[in-house]
């Protein structure tokens, strides 16, 4: 009578182990590709970028500096979608004149103009500050324009209303549309 001799028990283990291995690896089944774009895309986007930083130039000279939180570049029309904005405006010597911020804009490639929308606020170096739907800065100009309405406040409590005003940058001057009222700082006796 033959006898058939069994490997020991510990011989058994290794292949145990990578058995167990290999079945606890096969977890549910992922699900196939559907063809539709996950939410970021947006239809005809050709690249999509998070944690953008552009800066802007004239003749050579930093102007502004573009950060956003994404952006969705559009080639064919030269333009950059973007979303969560701010951009700082800086001097001739380097100094900074002012931060913007926004909910998202349209960076123009070929001008470098940016038309920056949704919740518009800017705080100028001087105390001033402008809100806005919508505020477009001119890049050859050095200038914000808002033209759908904006409110500037003033150091010194006054608050001026219109429809159009634009801003130079570079002179700090202004330029008013029709249609603007101011309201004086009115002191309350104590």
């Amino acid at each position: 009578m033959s006898r058939v001799h069994s490997p020991p028990a510990s011989g058994w283990l290794p292949v145990a182990v990578l058995l167990g291995c290999l079945v606890g690896a096969c977890g549910p089944e992922e699900e196939a590709p559907d063809g539709v774009a996950p939410a970021v895309f947006v239809e005809g986007v050709d690249q999509v970028m998070v944690g953008v930083e552009n800066y802007i130039t004239i003749d050579g000279v930093r102007r502004a500096r573009l950060d956003a939180d994404t952006a969705f570049t559009f080639e064919q029309d030269g333009l950059l979608d973007l979303r969560v904005v701010t951009m700082t405006f800086f001097g001739e010597a380097g100094d900074t004149l002012g931060i913007l911020n926004g909910q998202g804009a349209e960076y123009e490639l070929n001008t470098g103009n940016v038309r920056v929308r949704g919740d518009v606020e800017v705080n100028l170096s001087t105390g001033e500050r402008f809100e806005a739907p919508v505020i477009e800065y001119l890049s050859a100009a050095n200038e914000i324009r808002a033209d759908s309405g904006y409110v500037y406040f003033l150091p010194d409590g006054t608050v001026d209303r219109g429809e159009y005003v634009v801003y130079d940058l570079t002179t700090e001057e202004k330029q008013y549309g029709p249609g603007r009222t101011t309201t004086p700082e009115v002191s309350v006796p104590q």
